[in-house]
């Protein structure tokens, strides 16, 4: 034999070291025992999610059932308290119903106006609005003014809404607070005099003694709500036309005319 053809023998590590075959399953069979797991794995969800689905309709079922009582029972509370309580919004739909309809009343001439002016008033006498009325079964209030030909009709109108309003030019005003702190000065002069004039026997004692006595502890304070008083009725001559200006208070002669009367005895 050949040297060349003749067979090789492997032994010893050699032999250890040769790679050993291996198997390896057909894809197609791995296909189908994958395919197979599947089904089973979705055969048992099947069975244990049947129980669950149950249960969770169940509970869906009595949910709805709940939220439909609460709902009702919500209802039934609001149209409760709706019909006792009317709302903000319920009453602004009543207005415009309501003047929806007055739109549709309005009248389109004036015929039609004075027949709802006549039905309007036989409605507000059979409510009885007309029962209680603050002139009622009395005289009409006259102004003397109102037919006086010497006074204009537009000056006549504008003083009785001045009158009526409470309004009046700003120097006005200002002359009721001025003859309102003149007439307080002058009650508080008077007071505080007659303590030092008047003794506690309601005997007169002499002037001197009470004049001075007065000046020595009253004079200061009185000539400082005096200077106040004049800065007052200068401010409101400023103000008011020539014939009603003011003249300016004096503490002498204010003192004198208190004493005056003071000591003068009544009849």
């Amino acid at each position: 034999m050949d040297k060349y053809n003749k067979p090789l023998r492997v032994e010893g590590a050699a032999r250890r070291n040769l790679p050993q075959p291996q198997t390896y399953a057909h894809p197609i069979q791995g296909l189908y025992d994958k395919h197979s797991q599947e089904q089973q794995e979705d055969t048992t969800n099947s069975e244990l999610s049947s129980g669950e689905k149950a249960m969770l309709r169940d509970k869906m079922t009595r949910s709805k059932r709940q939220k439909r009582i609460m709902s009702a029972r919500d209802a039934a509370l609001d149209y409760s308290l709706e019909k006792k309580y009317p709302s903000s919004s319920s009453q602004k739909k009543k207005g415009i119903v309501e003047e929806d309809n007055e739109w549709m009343e309005r009248p389109k001439s004036i015929a039609e106006m004075g027949l709802l002016a006549e039905e309007r008033i036989r409605e507000a006498r059979a409510k009885g609005h007309f029962d209680y009325l603050p002139g009622r079964g009395k005289p009409i209030p006259t102004d003397i003014n109102e037919n006086n030909p010497f006074v204009d009709r537009t000056e006549y109108f504008l003083n009785r809404i001045v009158q009526r309003q409470g309004a009046a030019p700003p120097w006005i005003m200002m002359q009721q607070e001025v003859d309102t702190e003149t007439t307080k000065f002058r009650t508080d002069l008077e007071r505080s005099l007659r303590l030092y004039v008047t003794t506690e026997r309601d005997s007169i004692t002499t002037s001197s003694m009470a004049l001075r006595e007065w000046r020595h502890n009253n004079q200061g304070y009185f000539g400082t709500l005096l200077e106040k008083l004049n800065g007052r009725l200068r401010s409101y001559n400023v103000m008011c036309p020539a014939s009603v200006r003011k003249n300016r208070l004096d503490l002498e002669e204010e003192l004198q005319d208190v004493y005056r009367r003071i000591t003068t005895p009544s009849s």
